[in-house]
């Protein structure tokens, strides 16, 4: 598998950007993108490899080259290289952080219903 500094390198090459574009369209900050050009760097925090990927209308993983397939594989290899206890605790996150996300998605047609009732009532 490639490196992100391997994946930038690649489409700074394909699209001609520069760091400095990529830097002030993404909001990263240039001496990370650099050191990542340079191969001082390999990898960068999260938010700013969706930032980077982003800029060029691209996932994380699309920016990287990965198909669903290879997330998959990838994210089942380091969870079976986990003890029994982290898998559990993982498992536990997971859970906790899809509730969330169904929570969410059912108070907002809820609040978009209710924005438009003001509007509705106008008509009447």
């Amino acid at each position: 598998m490639k490196t992100f500094a391997e994946a930038l390198r690649e489409h700074i090459k394909r699209t001609g950007a520069t760091v400095t574009q990529i830097a002030r369209g993404s909001g990263v900050n240039r001496d990370a993108l650099y050191a990542l050009k340079q191969g001082k760097s390999q990898n960068m925090i999260v938010d700013d490899a969706i930032r980077v990927a982003n800029y060029f209308g691209l996932t994380v993983e699309e920016f990287m080259g990965l198909s669903p397939a290879q997330v998959r594989d990838q994210l089942a290899e380091q969870i079976d290289r986990l003890t029994p206890q982290e898998q559990a605790i993982l498992e536990a996150s997971l859970t906790a952080i899809l509730s969330q996300r169904a929570d969410a998605d059912q108070v907002a047609p809820q609040d978009a219903a209710t924005a438009k009732q003001p509007a509705d009532q106008k008509g009447d």
